[in-house]
């Protein structure tokens, strides 16, 4: 993971639990972070509609947000 000089104490200590995490090989747990991170919430999205539907849907939001952003990119050049 980069390093960064200014990490706040709760930042720090995620780094730790994933770098932990990581070293274990706990991927299952990565995921559902990084989904977490993907529809803004703590995990309660995953948890309701299921994992293969969270990671459908962060794929969509994900490349839905890169496509208006190529967008907005490309009217603000004009």
């Amino acid at each position: 993971m980069p390093t960064s000089k200014s990490l706040t104490s709760s930042e720090s200590f995620r780094r730790s639990v994933l770098e932990k995490k990581a070293a274990e090989g706990d991927y299952l747990f990565l995921l559902k972070e990084l989904l977490a991170v993907c529809h803004r919430d703590g995990g309660q999205y995953t948890e309701l509609a299921g994992l293969a539907a969270s990671v459908e849907d962060a794929i969509e939001s994900v490349s839905g947000t890169r496509v208006e952003l190529y967008e907005l990119r490309n009217k603000l050049r004009r």
